[in-house]
């Protein structure tokens, strides 16, 4: 039995695992151009005077000496700031962002570098009051910043740094401001943390707005897993859609192996019993529009321990359930009559999305609803459930009568319905029906590896 009405379900977003949804937050726009964030180079000449207050970052070495504060928002004609000197040696530095910068992303680095000297103090400071860490490399000559910034703050940089060639001390000072975002987004994951699922779930992100600049925010997306090598993949970018029914469109992205040793006549699956992590890095990126990342996500989970695929051949009247290759259960069946249009069970590869012990079906084109059925899969998000189906008993085994679900006998229906997980595939073939296509879901494994691969934005 397919339901067609009110037991319709839309895409994968439909049952996706709870998570909390993050409100759009909207405030007023910042801008900022791309000479906003290019390097500045910045000369203060080396000058002997009174030793100051360190306020720099600790671990720094001291300076002997210290020069007085040069902005590079005064600069010269050519670029470079100057100041009268007693020694005639010269500190360079460079600065990102510039001086004065507005409009700038709270996960860009910044970075201050020295030539010809080394630095010896630094301080990055926010008008609301916090301080950002950083590091400095070997040879003390760059400090990069290793905290992400926050929006619509205003920071400052004072640092000073120690001439190799005699000593002597200079400072810089410069400020910027990171943008006032026209909307913060929050994301949500199929998938709970601490979940377990079945070798055919693909990862599902979906931004609660839709994102522009995917490459970036594709970036910022990491998979890591136990199986190491043993598994590929990448993630893939669907069709924008209204999946959360918020009156606007969404943007998602899905992950799913393309090479795998839990490869199964030739589809990738996970490797039963994989362990996987997932880092979304997404605070502070910029989606694109002015809409940017909230904050950040991380959700553990894991595959099966044992590799469970139904192989669903309607030319058999049968189902079978395999377990790491194979045979655990025979159940005799009933598929969608192919002669009547309509009728016919979808092949492909479906993924098991829900489950209900009890589910009203209704399909209004063959004239019936609200027909309670019992140990109901969800497989397709057409209306293809795997469920209990009394009427249909004596065509199991022998003939292909029902509406386009898989009908069962009891306590077949029960039996499958509690070795059932979300993520499990159920390959169903030689139905006379249609090819799964995108307005199925979960759709993912109708693409080749190379296929998904091109759907990256990467």
């Amino acid at each position: 039995m397919r339901v067609l009405s009110s037991g319709r379900i839309g895409r994968a977003s439909r049952w996706l695992g709870a998570v909390a949804v993050l409100s759009l937050v909207v405030s007023a726009c910042g801008a900022s151009t791309e000479a906003d964030q290019e390097v500045v180079t910045v000369t203060v000449p080396a000058q002997n005077a009174p030793a100051t207050t360190q306020v720099g970052v600790p671990g720094l070495d001291t300076p002997t000496t210290s020069a007085p504060v040069v902005s590079s928002s005064d600069p010269s004609p050519s670029g470079e700031v100057t100041t009268p000197t007693a020694t005639g040696s010269a500190v360079k530095w460079t600065l990102k962002p510039l001086d004065k910068a507005k409009g700038i992303g709270p996960n860009e680095p910044v970075v201050i570098s020295v030539f010809a000297a080394k630095i010896t103090e630094l301080a990055l400071t926010g008008d609301d009051g916090s301080t950002i860490t950083g590091a400095l490399n070997e040879d003390k000559t760059t400090w990069t910043s290793n905290e992400r910034l926050e929006f619509g703050t205003t920071y400052t940089i004072d640092a000073i740094a120690t001439s190799n060639l005699d000593g002597s001390a200079a400072q810089v000072s410069s400020s910027f401001a990171t943008v006032i975002p026209a909307g913060k987004l929050g994301v949500q994951v199929n998938i709970p943390n601490g979940g377990e699922v079945g070798i055919a779930a693909p990862i599902i992100v979906t931004f609660l707005g839709q994102v522009t600049n995917k490459a970036d925010v594709e970036a910022a997306l990491q998979v890591t897993t136990s199986a190491g090598d043993k598994v590929e993949g990448n993630w893939a970018w669907v069709q924008d859609e209204d999946f959360q029914k918020l009156g606007s469109l969404q943007s998602q992205v899905h992950w799913r192996p393309t090479k795998s040793t839990g490869a199964y006549e030739g589809v990738p699956y996970w490797p039963a019993g994989t362990v996987v992590r997932v880092d979304l890095k997404l605070k502070g990126v910029n989606y694109g529009g002015n809409l940017w990342g909230q904050s950040d996500l991380i959700k553990n989970f894991k595959i099966r321990k044992d590799q469970q695929i139904v192989l669903a051949d309607a030319s058999t009247f049968h189902l079978l359930v395999m377990v790491n290759g194979q045979i655990q259960k025979n159940y005799a069946v009933s598929y969608g009559k192919d002669s009547v249009p309509g009728r016919a069970t979808v092949t492909g590869v479906h993924v098991v999305t829900a489950k209900h012990p009890e589910y009203k079906m209704c399909n209004q084109q063959f004239d019936y609803c609200n027909s309670l059925q019992k140990w109901a899969v969800r497989i397709n998000n057409n209306g293809e459930f795997i469920h209990q189906n009394l009427a249909a008993k004596a065509a199991f085994g022998k003939e292909n009568v029902s509406h386009g679900c898989v009908n069962m006998n009891e306590p077949d229906a029960q039996n499958y319905y509690n070795s059932a997980m979300y993520g499990d595939p159920v390959v169903v073939s030689n139905t006379g029906g249609p090819a799964m296509g995108e307005g199925d879901a979960l759709y993912d494994w109708i693409f080749s590896a190379e296929e998904w691969k091109s759907r990256s934005a990467m």
